[in-house]
């Protein structure tokens, strides 16, 4: 069995590369930062999630101990941080590698680091750097849905052009990001969704 899985990834890696090199030719140089986020599913996806939490979730009530206010409290910054996860992710490329957005900041891949990077069953891309790191990013269609709705393959298209970028200088943008393209980190972010479960807490009752 485990033979078996080993020649379907060589066999799934050979595939992957007779791509890459038929999509070589067609792929053209970026004039400028290559910024990927969430579109309009991820969006509605965080709204949801937002909406959920405020109409179902957990609230205060009198009389309660303080370990019972820690539970609140980090379940509210778990609850921020996804609705950001979905609907705030960003991937900025530019002249010196790849930022993604996190929790308080970017993490940069510099172009010589990434060896490859996959579009994951689950929507994610995974970067795979040369010392074995994985990076897990971005938030796509995954492939299954994308086959039963007839979608775009948005995210593998994504993967296919890093890929080649980080194998081709000649396709990477020509400048670094700004701060602006790159983005405001997830943290300053969150306050918006706990401003409005504070609101709802404190506000509304």
């Amino acid at each position: 069995m485990r033979g078996v899985r080993q020649e379907a990834r060589r066999v799934r890696r050979l595939e992957r590369e007779r791509g890459l090199a038929e999509l070589l030719p067609r792929t053209p140089s970026a004039t400028g930062p290559l910024v990927l986020r969430a579109g309009w599913g991820g969006r509605a996806a965080g709204a949801a999630f937002v909406a959920g939490m405020l109409l179902w979730g957990m609230e205060p009530g009198s009389g309660q101990s303080p370990g019972d206010w820690i539970v609140l409290v980090w379940a509210a910054l778990v609850w921020a941080w996804l609705c950001c996860r979905m609907a705030l992710w960003r991937i900025t490329a530019d002249a010196g590698g790849v930022q993604v957005r996190r929790w308080l900041g970017p993490q940069r891949l510099p172009w010589d680091r990434i060896r490859t990077v996959e579009h994951r069953r689950d929507g994610a891309l995974e970067f795979e750097a040369a010392d074995g790191e994985r990076v897990i990013a971005g938030a796509f269609a995954p492939p299954a849905l994308q086959r039963l709705l007839r979608l775009p393959v948005t995210g593998q298209r994504v993967a296919d052009r890093l890929v080649l970028m980080a194998r081709h200088p000649e396709l990477r943008p020509p400048r670094a990001a700004t701060g602006r393209e790159a983005g405001l980190s997830l943290l300053v972010w969150s306050a918006v969704p706990l401003g409005l479960l504070a609101a709802d807490w404190f506000l509304v009752g």
